[in-house]
């Protein structure tokens, strides 16, 4: 071991010696490059220089900068088994990491650090003064102690497996990243954390608390957007600010938690600034253990309230399901009570009795109904400002103009929702169905202008009128959406049916009305069709003049499919139908394709052309489909053999005409009558 003293100038800490080092303090250069075993000395005698350590550095035992005026530049990777002593009168970048491998002191004299790691087994690294860096602090093996000292860092992680300890004592922590806490692994990981503070300021920070023990911390904007706490934690005190503008700040938990002091979500600016706590997988219910609670302008989702604070109150709770441990206030109208139109939140426009004196408290909470009157406002638009959890919404009375936007945010439904007469639709965002029961839809002959997502856990959404959508996609994600014998049109050119998106319990009750479809490209998308059901007697007709799929996914299930336009309809999936038909006829020319290799099962086919405007049966690709029915299958006295067919008749029967058939096949059995081709 020895002391390494710079006397280079301005120059590069590397591999190389030459002139740069001394032996002793004032002593002649010439001496060898640190190596991991030298303590080495910034000081007054090194000049107001700009040192840089770059590649090729062997590290140092500890370094020390008293009296040292000049700048140090990390900007390569080196590894110290001791010390780091800053000082405020030089000039600290720390552009790469810097690995603490032996037992020492870290003082910062108010520099700020970059990626600092702890990895040494055995060691003990201690802060001597707060701490400042620009990165994630991370702890891999040895011991870490604050010394009681301050933190304001990106993070602290430790997510190893090997034997370390952190020590925070009276600690406050300031964390401003998206990982304030990154303890995804736990193992062998001894947490002491005394009685610090952690602030977590980020909008949309993880918390992965591994399952430990933390004394209090608080979650401090005030426009959060969705962060998670994951790990089944305990917590002294859990704070969450309130929001300071109008609008939902989102807030989720992946586990349950243990509180054993105060869980608080703060009041935000007003009653329409509120807090989404919710558990972060939807209808998976998290248990706050909790020994007290305060809690304004919340809503909750899937959470319990447990412990002595059970069961929990507070000031403008709301309920969006799946909730327990905690007291709700009755449901009850509340009324736009304005003569001005605007914002949903923000303004101060509702009130608790029609024609009643609005007040900024008598916001609707999910729970609530929100009535839009005919008086009330005079005229203009009411938007949707934020993403709102939005209970009933009743504009049933509202027969003068008014226009009803969803604005640029999506919107979550828990209710029924009834249009009026004078009421027009607009926004072009995503509208939930989100309720955990039964939810109607009367639109009143108005067209929805938006994406409508159903995402009713065990529940139902069913139309009490005929529905007309201008949007681009009608999701299907979570239970029953029924069109209760009522036609559905989806206008918009790329418009599409999706139940594709996930493998959750859903159906599509189609009923005995006509679904007519506009959109090109994949317009009916059922491919993932595990726990999907598709019940109905009523026509899903395709009307785009493009290109258009029918995915069907193997559901057995499907009422008569229709190709009402003059883009090819091509089938995938192999499934069974009621029927096919071809309303486009009378209009032009047209083709319907099955996938190749695919089996689809009739009962009925009255697929036909007219004259000169012939529909072409066949298969996309140059292979056989096939087609099987279980009665007498004809093509038709007029239609035409395309190659590449087997065991069909072209011979008048069964209504169909005017077809061009290519690539497709059945298994045929003969009946009594060889003159019949009987398929099932």
């Amino acid at each position: 071991m020895a002391d390494r003293y710079w006397r280079g100038g301005t120059a590069a800490w590397d591999g190389t010696a030459g002139s740069k080092w001394a032996a002793t303090v004032g002593g002649a250069t010439g001496a060898a490059v640190p190596t991991s075993a030298d303590d080495v000395y910034f000081d007054a005698t090194s000049g107001a220089n700009t040192v840089t350590i770059s590649a090729g550095n062997t590290g140092a035992k500890s370094i020390n900068c008293t009296g040292f005026t000049g700048n140090l530049t990390v900007s390569a990777t080196i590894t110290v088994s001791g010390s780091i002593i800053l000082v405020a009168g030089m000039v600290f970048v720390h552009a790469s990491t810097i690995t603490i491998a032996g037992t020492g002191t870290i003082t910062s004299a108010g520099q700020t650090f970059g990626t600092l790691i702890i990895n040494g087994a055995g060691i003990t690294a201690t802060l001597g003064d707060d701490f400042l860096s620009s990165a994630v602090f991370t702890v891999t093996a040895g011991t870490f102690t604050t010394n009681n000292n301050n933190i304001t860092a990106l993070g602290l992680s430790s997510s190893t497996t090997g034997a370390r300890t952190i020590n925070l004592g009276s600690s406050t922590l300031n964390f401003s990243g998206g990982s304030p806490i990154a303890f995804t692994t736990s193992t062998n990981l001894t947490f002491n954390a005394g009685s610090s503070q952690i602030n977590c300021s980020s909008t949309n920070p993880t918390f992965a608390g591994g399952g430990l023990t933390f004394n209090n911390v608080t979650f401090s904007s005030t426009a959060l957007t969705g962060p998670d706490i994951t790990g089944a934690n305990t917590f002294s005190n859990l704070t969450i600010a309130g929001r300071a503008a109008s609008g939902i700040g989102l807030f989720g938990f992946a586990a349950n938690q243990t509180i054993t002091g105060t869980f608080t979500v703060s009041a935000g600016t007003d009653a329409t600034c509120r807090t989404f706590i919710r558990s972060s997988s939807e209808t998976s219910t998290r248990t706050l253990t909790c020994g007290a609670v305060s809690l304004t302008d919340v809503d909750f989702r899937d959470i319990t309230i447990a412990g002595a604070a059970a069961p929990a109150s507070g000031t403008r709770l709301g309920n969006c399901n799946g909730n327990s441990g905690i007291t709700f206030a009755a449901g009850v109208p509340k009324y736009w009570a304005s003569t001005s139109a605007g914002n949903w939140g923000g303004a101060v426009a509702w009130a608790t009795s029609s024609g009643g004196t609005p007040n900024i408290n008598d916001f609707p909470l999910p729970q609530d109904t929100a009535t839009i009157q005919n008086t009330y406002p005079t005229s203009g638009t009411i938007t949707v400002n934020a993403s709102y959890n939005i209970g009933n919404i009743d504009m049933s009375a509202r027969s003068s103009a008014v226009t009803f936007s969803t604005g640029s945010v999506n919107t979550y439904f828990l209710g029924n929702w009834t249009n009026g007469s004078g009421v027009t639709l607009s926004g072009s965002v995503t509208l939930f169905f989100n309720g955990r029961g039964a939810q109607t839809i009367t639109s009143a002959g108005k067209t929805f202008t938006q994406i409508i997502t159903i995402n009713n856990y065990g529940g139902s959404v069913t139309l009490l009128d005929a529905f007309t959508c201008s949007g681009t996609v009608l999701n299907i994600n979570n239970g029953t959406f029924d069109a209760n014998g009522f036609n559905l049109t989806l206008s918009n050119a790329a418009s599409q049916v999706n139940a594709a998106n996930t493998t959750n319990t859903r159906t599509i009750a189609i009923g005995s009305g006509t679904w007519t479809i506009a959109g090109s490209g994949t317009s009916w998308n059922c491919a993932t069709s595990t726990n999907l059901t598709v019940t109905g007697t009523g026509t899903l007709s395709l009307t785009s003049a493009s290109a258009k799929t029918f995915a069907g996914g193997g559901i057995q299930t499907y009422p008569t499919i229709n190709q009402g336009g003059a883009g090819t309809l091509n089938v995938t999936g192999s499934n069974k139908f009621a029927n096919i038909t071809n309303t486009y006829s009378a209009t032009g020319a047209t083709s319907v394709l099955f996938t190749a290799g695919t089996t689809n099962i009739f009962t009925a086919f009255n697929l036909t052309g007219t004259v000169g405007k012939v529909c072409t049966l066949g298969s996309i690709t140059a292979a056989q489909a096939t087609l099987q029915k279980s009665t007498t299958w004809y093509m038709g006295a007029n239609s035409t053999n395309g190659g590449n067919n087997t065991n069909l008749v072209f011979s008048a029967g069964d209504g169909i005409d005017y077809l061009s058939v290519s690539y497709i096949n059945g298994t045929g059995v003969t009946a009594k009558n060889a003159n019949f081709l009987n398929f099932f």
